[in-house]
């Protein structure tokens, strides 16, 4: 895990808190998205000050995971540092996933999918801290 000032990066993901004050997630499409790196993620949310704040994921079109990671994702106390979850999908296979996720996971946290980080932004206002 490579950190920088305020943006942590590994060989799966790219963590920062943007000025606007939420976590910016950029997701690469190398290897599957496990829950170690889930784990990785929130030490390194830890790192950048263990904020309570709403998450924008970015997610390469060729990112993918597995069922391990959704059934930990969707339980808040293996994703303490976030309030809320936007993820920009980039492909029909993750829109297949997140229609699972929601559906059977039912994640504990306010979550949901968007085509485009602009409106993922708009969603997030609402979770941003004033």
């Amino acid at each position: 895990m490579v950190s920088e000032s305020k943006k942590i990066t590994t060989h799966n993901f790219e963590l920062e808190v943007h000025e606007d004050g939420y976590y910016l997630i950029r997701i690469f499409g190398d290897d599957e998205f496990t829950v170690d790196d889930l784990k990785i993620l929130v030490k390194g949310q830890k790192e950048l000050g263990a904020k309570l704040i709403p998450s924008l994921v970015l997610c390469a079109e060729q990112a993918s995971t597995n069922i391990d990671l959704l059934n930990t994702l969707a339980k808040k106390a293996f994703n303490p540092y976030s309030v809320a979850d936007a993820f920009v999908l980039s492909s029909m296979s993750q829109r297949i996933l997140a229609n699972f996720y929601i559906k059977i996971n039912k994640p504990e946290r306010p979550t949901r999918f968007f085509n485009e980080p602009e409106t993922a932004l708009i969603w997030l206002k609402d979770y941003l801290a004033s």
